[in-house]
């Protein structure tokens, strides 16, 4: 086979919503790219499997990656929550659905494009290396290059069953290992010597060990407030602490908002007004850091307070481009947007898409936001960063559905947190327009 023929070898780390979105894409380019995802555990779906244990997993030694708990349903409608190409989920009486109804969605998924037989089962990615062998940053000169020029990452792997290691090369990186796996647990005073229950929602799995007590939630964004609403029918109080804007919605008669905590002496938590509270119960919902332990620092990437850096457009890093990062940003409608990101990087791969200079990508990969855990925050920008992807990789962007659900979902959730999952989400004939019909007597919400 002439060089210019050969085929560019892709890794995938992981096999998540976004590694198997990587590997659908990937196979529909068979002439372009020979591809091969590694996964840690004997199961693809990544978060979405839930777990009950907490701590280690007995069968691979490794940290419980899952951060499911028993009664988890989704907080967006499961029917924006489709990939565009495989829309099967959703369309029932109630909007937002189990985490073993998304799993059987993603094993649906993987069965119908017969992705099972790209993926290494049971294998660690344990060291990411860029090897000094291509001297182009474009990815474009890869497709046409010698076989000897592409060999620019250099990955071991290790079979976490009978650990052996192994080294491969490859040309390419997705890395899709996730980012809803290693807690945050900011710093506060005392709380080592808190006598009650202290626990991250990573571990949270049931609500009963908190009945009958008073329970600290620290943090209102979306498991803060769906596990402090879930704990209200078993303990005796929930107190809901954050230093966001008030909540507009109803809550429980047993839930108190108060201010975020600065400190705690034995069970007597102060608050940042000074007023204090007493609880036995203190559960963290603080969300995650970012986390790429099988990174050499040589392939340039750092992490700092959840800025993730340089990455053109929020994935490509800037350093070595042929390495790309899937599901970076945060408060989105996350498998539209690997759907959209995943062929961006492709077109990239491909020479469809020509990157700017390293100058232009590293002014794009600055923090845009004062606080750097919000760098990758894009909420209503969403919209125009996966639009802005697919108009210039070539391909179709998300149908209108999805940013009018997604702007109706906001309003329907803001309004009603103890029942806004229960409405119904509706997709009228136009495919641009929906409605959400909620389940009490208020006006349903509309959006265009």
């Amino acid at each position: 086979m002439p060089a210019a023929e050969r085929k560019l070898r892709v890794c995938v780390i992981g096999t998540g919503a976004a590694g198997l979105c990587a590997l659908r894409h990937l196979a529909t380019e068979p002439a372009v790219f020979e591809f091969e995802a590694f996964e840690q555990t004997d199961h693809i779906g990544g978060t979405w499997v839930y777990n009950e244990s907490i701590g280690v997993d007995a069968k691979n030694q490794l940290p419980i990656h899952s951060s499911m708990y028993e009664s988890l349903r989704t907080n967006l409608p499961s029917v924006i929550m489709n990939f565009p190409d495989w829309r099967k989920m959703g369309n029932g009486e109630k909007s937002c659905i189990s985490h073993s109804e998304v799993l059987s969605y993603l094993e649906d998924y993987t069965n119908h494009f017969d992705l099972r037989k790209y993926i290494t089962f049971n294998t660690s990615v344990e060291t990411v290396q860029p090897i000094c062998s291509v001297r182009s940053t474009d990815p474009a000169t890869l497709v046409t290059s010698s076989v000897a020029n592409r060999r620019i990452w250099k990955i071991k792997i290790k079979d976490v069953l009978n650990r052996t290691i192994v080294e491969r090369e490859f040309d390419a990186v997705f890395c899709c290992n996730g980012h809803f796996f290693e807690p945050n647990v900011p710093p506060i005073p005392g709380i080592q010597r808190f006598p009650g229950i202290v626990m991250h929602s990573h571990d949270y799995r049931k609500p009963h060990p908190f009945t009958g007590k008073t329970v600290l939630v620290l943090g209102a964004a979306s498991s803060g407030a769906d596990i402090g609403i879930e704990l209200t029918g078993y303990a005796r109080h929930v107190y809901l602490s954050h230093n966001n804007p008030r909540l507009i919605s109803a809550l429980p008669a047993n839930m108190t908002e108060v201010m975020g905590v600065t400190g705690v002496e034995g069970n007597r938590f102060i608050l940042k007004d000074g007023t204090s509270l007493f609880a036995d119960a203190f559960l963290y919902c603080t969300g995650y850091k970012y986390s790429f332990p099988f990174l050499d620092e040589t392939c340039g990437i750092t992490v700092d307070d959840n800025y993730v850096h340089p990455l053109y457009r929020h994935m490509i890093n800037v350093e070595h481009p042929t390495m790309c990062f899937v599901g970076i940003p945060l408060v989105v409608v996350p498998f539209p947007m690997f759907h959209i990101q995943v062929q961006y990087f492709i077109a990239s791969l491909k020479g469809n898409v020509r990157l700017p200079s390293k100058d232009i990508m590293l002014q794009d990969a600055l923090c845009k936001s004062p606080l750097k855990r919000r760098a990758h925050r894009l909420a209503d920008n969403q919209w125009e960063y996966n639009d802005g992807l697919a108009r210039d990789g070539g391909f179709e962007p998300l149908p209108p559905f999805y940013k009018a659900g997604y702007s109706a979902w906001k309003i329907q959730r803001s309004r009603n947190l103890m029942h806004y999952k229960d409405a119904k989400f509706v997709i009228d004939d136009d495919g641009e327009s929906v409605q959400i019909i909620p389940n009490d007597n208020t006006a349903p919400v509309m959006s265009r």
